[in-house]
């Protein structure tokens, strides 16, 4: 059983080892912090120029998800993560010259 804090929120990790993680009520759902260092948020594309997401939330394995949050300019098919720096950050790209859209994106890491 997880320690708690005050606020409720359990401290440190939590670990389901021997099964899932299961959310087992309608209108309940996984909520991830955003701001400095997240592993998730938000970014403007800026067509076929990378755009920097500053975050140390990155590693060499992670997964980046990627979704049109509000389509902008000349909206694009694709956005794709076009570079990494472990531990730094990651870059976007628009596979469209002039999309402008606003992306979130969504970090995992494998176990």
């Amino acid at each position: 059983m997880p320690l708690f804090n005050p606020t409720g929120i359990p401290a440190g990790d939590v670990t389901a080892s021997n099964g899932n993680l299961i959310i087992g009520t309608a209108g309940k759902g996984l909520q991830v912090k955003e701001g400095t260092n997240a592993k998730m948020g938000t970014a403007v594309l800026n067509g076929i120029t990378e755009v920097t997401v500053a975050t140390t939330g990155v590693t060499a394995t992670s997964r980046v998800f990627l979704s049109v949050e509000t389509p902008g300019g000349t909206v694009g098919g694709l956005a794709y993560v076009s570079s990494r720096i472990a531990g730094t950050s990651f870059g976007v790209k628009s596979l469209t010259i002039g999309d402008t859209s606003t992306i979130a994106w969504l970090i995992v890491d494998p176990a």
